[in-house]
């Protein structure tokens, strides 16, 4: 099923980063609002300035990837001193994803994927191939009206998961 993540875990900041350099990944495209900061947020924290630093000094490439207009995108890209930016990305089509992947020469197989939605990030990272990692939305109260309606979905495709991979399921919907 192409909802299911790799990997589910409550933050960013629980990610296994080393591990993953060491098992060859060396990209990371990543959803920006409730997977980084809450839409209400409008610069990055210092926390994740920090944490953005020190993956990109594991050796990661580090893009921010969403659905988003360009200037917000571009002042967390600016601010995270992160390599690029996809704005409009119209997850989780793929088309906008796979030219900047190809535009940007990130190599898919090297490649993890961070979201905090089923039905845009992890299916969008998934049908690239990706490594999707799945992390708790950061601030449920502050999502537009759109996002509301993919959570309803989401508790349809959540079940559905449960029955093909319960461990993974579960801690979907505990999150």
């Amino acid at each position: 099923m192409k909802y299911i993540p790799k990997v589910v875990v409550n933050s960013l900041y629980d990610i296994d980063f080393t591990t993953l350099y060491e098992e060859g990944f060396r990209f990371i495209i990543s959803d920006l609002d409730n997977t980084l900061a809450s839409y209400k947020e409008e610069v990055p924290s210092f926390e994740l300035i920090n944490k953005i630093k020190e993956i990109k000094e594991l050796g990661f490439k580090f893009y921010l990837v969403s659905n988003n207009k360009s200037q917000r995108i571009e002042t967390f890209t600016n601010m995270l001193n992160a390599d690029g930016f996809l704005a409009k990305a119209e997850k989780p089509r793929t088309f906008k994803m796979e030219k900047f992947l190809e535009h940007e020469n990130i190599d898919v197989c090297k490649l993890i994927g961070i979201g905090d939605q089923l039905v845009t990030d992890i299916l969008g990272f998934n049908r690239l191939n990706a490594y999707s990692i799945l992390v708790k939305t950061i601030d449920k109260k502050t999502q537009k009206w759109y996002t509301k309606i993919n959570r309803l979905r989401e508790i349809i495709i959540i079940k559905r998961i449960k029955k093909e991979n319960l461990e993974i399921g579960s801690k979907i919907e505990k999150l």
